[in-house]
């Protein structure tokens, strides 16, 4: 697999999530074995999209640097780049939130479609699973095996918010990224709302940019779902986002009940803590 970056740049505006705020990005091209870095405007240091410079995983993957500077939800952007397989660029970001869009990785992805990516010369490193890792957080589990490809299989349960329990298969080698997860929106429970707005938390979050269900496990958006395990493609969105963070592409098997920002980053920590779990090839 070949090292690849963006034909051109492209920018998106919009809210932030969390903060309800007006904030921008801006993707640009970067040169080989740069990897993924990000710079809010204004400022002169970067911060590196790097597992190890996670800083907070309360509802959405927050990354800072040395000089105390911090940008939050960088998870879906970081999707659609890992999706589509780009493993170099420029970030630039005005708001110190990734605007939500659509709550998708689908606004990033189409702008990437739209104007090209550009296949690099050097090969990408690959980062091959030889010993299981897993964390456990109650009954929440997520580990890494080895496989032949970077497959998936997730199983998600919110029985207790009306939702039947789902599972998705997927395999990011082989199966079509875009169409069948990029679109997958971020998702919420109308009977979490208040408390998460008395924590700063989703203070941007709509039925524009959320799926929100009810007390009775159906959604409120007037358009209803986009699949109809959405939920847990999302929950696989979100995890290959933050699984991108590992600064490889991963040839191995991830497999999770309920995983999370929180379990994502522990797990990659677990692997990194000792060489003899994995090789680079």
């Amino acid at each position: 697999m070949l090292q690849a970056t963006l034909k051109e740049p492209f920018t998106l505006k919009g809210l932030g999530v969390h903060s309800g705020k007006e904030c921008s990005v801006t993707v640009y091209p970067a040169e080989e074995d740069n990897g993924i870095i990000f710079k809010l405007k204004n400022s002169q240091s970067v911060i590196k999209g790097n597992f190890s410079n996670v800083s907070d995983t309360r509802m959405c993957t927050q990354i800072s640097n040395t000089e105390g500077q911090s940008l939050k939800t960088i998870e879906h952007l970081v999707a659609a780049l890992y999706g589509l397989k780009i493993s170099n660029a420029f970030i630039e970001v005005n708001g110190g939130e990734i605007p939500i869009l659509d709550g998708s990785a689908k606004p990033f992805a189409s702008e990437i479609n739209k104007i090209g990516v550009k296949q690099q010369s050097k090969n990408r490193k690959i980062i091959k699973i030889i010993k299981k890792v897993k964390v456990t957080d109650n009954e929440k589990y997520e580990e890494l095996s080895s496989g032949d490809s970077f497959t998936f299989n997730i199983k998600c349960d919110f029985v207790k918010k009306g939702l039947l329990t789902s599972e998705i298969n997927f395999d990011l080698n082989k199966d079509n990224f875009y169409e069948n997860i990029a679109p997958a929106r971020t998702f919420g429970f109308i009977s979490d709302v208040e408390i998460l707005r008395k924590n700063n938390l989703a203070l941007g979050a709509s039925l524009e940019n959320t799926v929100v269900y009810d007390n009775y496990g159906k959604p409120m958006n007037a358009g209803g779902l986009r699949f109809e395990n959405e939920s847990v493609k999302h929950k696989l969105l979100d995890v290959i986002g933050d699984l991108s963070l590992s600064g490889y592409w991963i040839q191995g098997h991830f497999s999770a009940f309920c995983p999370s920002h929180k379990l994502n980053n522990i797990l990659l920590k677990l692997l990194f803590s000792n060489p003899e779990n994995y090789e680079i090839l």
